[in-house]
């Protein structure tokens, strides 16, 4: 049976993983996969082949209301040093 999630991907510099795995824990999120070394392409140009690479974190969210938490939690790290935060409706497979 699927149910509702919102899934929340976050990508930033490797340098900054152990902040939002500081600000997943502050807020009670507990599942969550990091993985390194992404690469990509955006509004700043290519990302990807420097000495700083960046990391992409994924976290299910059963409840809007955990979603929206971290949202707030987070801003005051992307405001600082930048980062993609996404918030999207998925399904996964409860089990």
């Amino acid at each position: 049976m699927l149910q509702a999630v919102k899934k929340v991907e976050i990508i930033v510099s490797y340098l900054e993983v152990p902040a939002v795995l500081k600000i997943l824990k502050k807020n009670s999120i507990e599942g969550y996969t990091v993985i390194n070394n992404v690469s990509g392409s955006g509004e700043h140009g290519y990302s990807g082949d420097d000495l700083i690479t960046n990391s992409y974190i994924m976290i299910i969210c059963t409840k809007l209301e955990m979603a929206e938490q971290l949202s707030i939690a987070m801003q005051p790290l992307l405001k600082k040093l930048g980062g993609i935060f996404i918030v999207s409706d998925a399904q996964w497979i409860a089990h």
